[in-house]
């Protein structure tokens, strides 16, 4: 987005049901499952990991409060032009401008208010007339973070949900490290991060949905310590006179974006960035991609399947893939 909700709304959910552990036994497994971030989630860790546990999920319900754009009392909400950032608001603001920076804007915080005419977070789904969206295009924000100091421009509205998951994960994950836990997978609706390997050394393997089909898979993944995160069109959508809208909007024109894409998947060593990054390279489509991807500005691998049913792969991926679904049996590398 432009994704203004929180990301269990992207199109291919990498949630617990997706995430295939073999290989390893389980009388040492403990898992829990909360809602949070509107969305269920689980974590599961090895170990003497009770207490563990107890406090990932503590972490990412505080950052729920923290975060949460559709609360109007949340921190994020209150924030005003020359405040200074609380670490937990800075950091994943940080990481979303340099996004930004390095995608002509592709990801854009500054939304919610062309999103809440959508419907997108009330669920009282409309389309905005052409009038409505060039309105609230001029009002459309801006902000900057320098030295933990925001500045931003008169009416702005900020909206982390394209963000706040991978960084939910990201710091959950970090969590779990300083009490002791060594192998873990979260799941968090649209996003997987894991914590070192399996018990017995192997690699964890991720599923990725079919848009086509969300009951199905297109792909398994061979990963390691890493996160995992998918955004997509299909999931969180409306039809209206025949015609389908999706949430991921488009920061140039306030509709849904019309990239040619289905879902993009991105694998990245950071929670924070995998989670802005599929957003961005949502918008940016297939050639964007490619760009971005060539240019090495970050360092991430990506999967995307495009509106013709092609699925196309970078090349850091190539041995780590392995196609589940005929649909996508000629699947090739991002050239």
């Amino acid at each position: 987005m432009r994704c203004t909700v929180w990301k269990n709304s992207l199109a291919l959910i990498l949630c617990a049901c997706l995430l295939i552990l073999s290989g390893c036994g389980t009388n040492d497994k403990k898992t829990v499952r909360f809602f949070s971030m509107d969305t269920l989630m689980e974590i599961s860790a090895y170990g003497d990991a009770d207490t563990a546990l107890q406090r990932a999920r503590e972490t990412i319900e505080s950052l729920d409060v923290l975060l949460n754009a559709s609360d109007p009392q949340s921190a994020v909400s209150c924030i005003k032009n020359g405040d200074i950032l609380q670490k937990n608001i800075l950091l994943p603001l940080q990481t979303a401008q340099t996004i930004a920076g390095k995608t002509n804007g592709a990801l854009d915080l500054t939304l919610f208010p062309i999103s809440q005419a959508w419907g997108f977070y009330s669920k009282e789904y409309r389309v905005p007339t052409a009038e409505e969206l060039q309105e609230l295009l001029l009002r459309r924000g801006s902000f900057s973070v320098r030295d933990g100091k925001y500045t931003c421009a008169d009416g702005t509205k900020l909206d982390l949900g394209s963000i706040a998951k991978g960084y939910a994960g990201a710091c959950a994950a970090e969590t779990l490290r300083e009490n002791g836990v060594r192998s873990a997978v979260l799941s968090l609706g649209g996003n997987v991060q894991t914590v070192g390997k399996k018990p017995d050394g192997s690699d964890w393997i991720v599923s990725v949905a079919d848009p086509l089909a969300p009951d199905g898979t297109v792909c398994n993944l061979r990963v390691g310590e890493t996160a995992v995160v998918t955004s997509g069109s299909y999931q969180r959508n409306f039809t209206q006179n025949g015609k389908t809208y999706h949430h991921i909007l488009d920061p140039e024109t306030g509709k849904p974006a019309e990239s040619g894409l289905l879902s993009v998947t991105v694998v990245c060593a950071d929670g924070t960035l995998a989670d802005g990054l599929s957003t961005a390279l949502f918008i940016l489509g297939e050639q964007g991609i490619k760009e971005l991807y060539a240019r090495h500005v970050f360092s991430f691998e990506a999967i995307i399947i495009t509106d013709a049913h092609e699925l196309f792969y970078t090349e850091g991926l190539a041995d780590r893939l392995e196609i589940t679904n005929e649909t996508y049996a000629h699947s090739s590398p991002l050239q």
